[in-house]
């Protein structure tokens, strides 16, 4: 059903079904869609803007080359650009040797350290092979780890769990173990089912294996857990683990109990090989007094105590279960409507933030800031890292990192992720090749792109063997990945809200092997328990996607999707896939190659997936029909259909909507 058009001369329709439609479509007097809800799309339109609606315009839209309202990535990346950082300690400085096979994590750590306390600057590794027996943690700002390039620094990542099976990673043999002590028990995890940690005979803390444990290796507790429930003095740290064969292994070590230590020690971070690693959220949660709105840049508070001009606040919107029943959200957990900004002023009980909210953070869910310290402006360039065992650990990681940036770097094998950002802001990965993981089972693993990660910037990579990639999940936003190569994986947006995210320029060849899904691109579903829905006004621009199964799968909730001057070769199913309220998208200038004979190009599969507009799109094959399902298009006009038969890309305009933006 299209969208009513003001009529010349008068028609007569009965009442009750001209309420009907009114209930259900309106259209403003320049033909675009107005702001008015159908019945049965969960909430107010938003997204989908003509340029000339200037009345609906905020500073998050930007009216693209082509007429079509895009979001802003201009705050994409390194802000300013990954910088020349001057080196100020060699690794080799601090004991390390290329090429003598001794461990050299402690001397990077120390090499680290070093620059850091100088205020920053580059550590650098000569040619040749360097091992890491232990994760390396760097703390401070502006320290970059640089090698003599990605062909000719190797640095060998070798932590392995003892031929027992069990051991403790902190705190080490005959240490003072206090309420605050970190207490971190390690297994070989190839069917791992339970984890127990025990002082003397008594256990102190359990794992069991759950449906999205993947492969975790590892287990952790904090000393208050036996501290003031048992002597202080000597006793046994024992470790047990339990696999599915029935087997145990067990691992012990003596520590001292001692209820008056203060530890304030801190344990090296053991998700990565190398982990920047910034504080995170600190100080008192600050509720929102006044919805935050699409646009906005001030947030009214119910106070700004504790907070200052310059800061770096964390913006959270629960998942209450008022917004899951808005949204049919079926997952019990995760992070979906978040952002991170830079207070630029403050007025009183209002904060004027540097960029504008993307999406809404309303007062009924309890949204609220908070300061976070990141750490910033660190780097890893020019060197190669290959993992040698099996074990949940990523190659490098940017955790609570803003404007850090890894460049010319290659990961062979890595055990979780390669690169990868996590509650990061600005971050840049660039000119990387990663090729393959250990681990490619559930839980979350072998993926390439952004996780609880705000304003960053894939550019110019390569990728093999990867389960999920390129991808964006939990509360992504405003991210873009561009001009890179994805062998043997399939795009996702794999879980939790994520919005306003472009993957432009890009070359997808999915496979149904690696653990990737066979679809081109896919967007979880909200009924998915494990992931929930994907938020507004996602972006493919000028792709090449080629799948075994659809080009492009939206599981549902998805507002105003853009699917601009790509190219999808399938060997079964549609082109395009849309279910469950994924409404409002633009469909444009798309080449669409379907194998199978069987299936149309556009499927809207649901009634509920209204307002979408099919443009200028080139059908090769499938079953000739341009679109299916229980919904029509709002626009249909200028689609063409032919036989099955090679055809070129696209060639838009612009062939980068991100370097547009970036010259305006």
């Amino acid at each position: 059903m299209r969208l009513l058009r003001p009529a010349i001369s008068v028609l007569v329709v009965p009442p009750a079904i001209f309420l009907i439609l009114l209930g259900i479509f309106s259209r403003s007097a320049d033909g675009s869609s107005s702001n008015r809800t159908a019945s049965v799309i969960p909430w107010e339109r938003q997204y989908k803007i003509k340029p000339n609606e200037k009345a609906r315009l905020t500073a998050a839209d930007v009216i693209g080359p082509d007429g079509i309202v895009y979001p802003d990535w201009t705050k994409c990346g390194v802000q300013g650009g990954i910088p020349e950082i001057e080196a100020v300690v060699s690794i080799e400085d601090f004991g390390a040797k290329a090429n003598d096979q001794i461990d050299d994590s402690e001397a990077l750590a120390k090499a680290c350290r070093a620059a850091g306390k100088m205020g920053g600057g580059a550590v650098l590794l000569d040619e040749g092979l360097y091992y890491l027996d232990r994760m390396v943690t760097v703390r401070h700002d502006n320290v970059v780890i640089r090698g003599k390039g990605s062909s000719k620094t190797n640095l060998i990542f070798r932590y392995s769990i003892p031929d027992n099976g069990v051991a403790f990673y902190n705190p080490s043999a005959g240490g003072r173990v206090g309420k605050n002590t970190r207490i971190e028990m390690h297994c070989k995890p190839a069917g791992l089912m339970k984890m127990t940690i025990m002082v003397d005979d008594m256990v102190i803390g359990q794992w069991s294996r759950s449906k999205h444990s993947g492969n975790t290796f590892a287990f952790t507790i904090y000393g208050r857990n036996a501290v003031g429930k048992i002597s202080d003095g000597k006793h046994i740290l024992k470790g047990i683990a339990e696999y599915t064969n029935r087997t145990k292994c067990t691992g012990e070590i003596s520590i001292i109990l001692d209820s008056k230590f203060n530890d304030t020690g801190l344990v090296d971070d053991t998700r990565a090989a190398i982990t920047f690693a910034g504080r995170g959220t600190t100080g008192r949660k600050s509720r929102l007094a006044k919805d935050g709105k699409r646009g906005d840049m001030k947030l009214e508070l119910e106070s700004t105590n504790g907070l200052r001009v310059g800061d770096c606040i964390f913006i959270d919107g629960p998942a209450t279960e008022r917004w899951k029943k808005l949204t049919k959200n079926a997952c019990k957990w995760g992070s979906y409507r978040q952002y991170e900004v830079v207070i630029s002023d403050i007025k009183n009980n209002t904060v004027i933030i540097n960029q504008p909210l993307r999406i809404e953070f309303p007062i009924i869910d309890g949204s609220y800031v908070q300061k976070v310290s990141p750490i910033q402006r660190c780097g890893v360039e020019s060197l190669r890292i290959e993992q040698m065992e099996n074990l949940w650990i990523s190659s490098v990681v940017f955790y609570h990192g803003w404007n850090c940036w890894a460049k010319d770097v290659t990961v062979k094998k890595c055990g979780r992720f390669p690169v990868y950002g996590s509650m990061a802001k600005w971050c840049e990965i660039r000119d990387c090749v990663f090729d393959d993981a250990w681990f490619k089972g559930g839980g979350g693993t072998a993926y390439t792109g952004w996780d609880r990660c705000w304003d960053c910037l894939i550019e110019n990579v390569e990728t093999f063997k990867m389960r999920h990639a390129p991808l964006f999940q939990w509360a992504a936003s405003g991210c873009v990945i561009r001009k890179s190569v994805f062998h043997e994986s399939d795009g996702q947006w794999h879980s939790g809200w994520t919005n306003e995210n472009l993957i432009e320029q890009c070359v997808i060849e999915s496979v149904r092997g690696h653990g990737g899904y066979g679809y081109g691109m896919w967007a979880s579903p909200p009924q998915d328990t494990a992931h929930g829905p994907n938020g507004p006004r996602n972006v493919v621009y000028n792709c090449d996607v080629s799948s075994p199964r659809a080009g492009l799968w939206m599981g549902g909730m998805n507002e105003n999707w853009l699917v601009l001057y790509n190219r999808f070769i399938a060997d079964s199913g549609p082109g395009v896939s849309a279910k469950t309220a994924s409404f409002d998208h633009i469909i444009k200038d798309n080449v669409f190659i379907l194998k199978d004979g069987k299936s149309p190009m556009v499927l809207l599969a649901t009634s509920d997936c209204l307002g979408a507009e099919i443009i200028g799109n080139r059908l090769y094959g499938g079953n000739g029909r341009l679109t299916a399902g229980k919904a029509k298009p709002t626009v249909f006009k200028d689609n063409k259909a032919f036989p099955l038969g090679d055809a070129p890309r696209p060639t838009p305009k612009v062939p980068s909507i991100y370097e547009w933006q970036q010259k305006q």
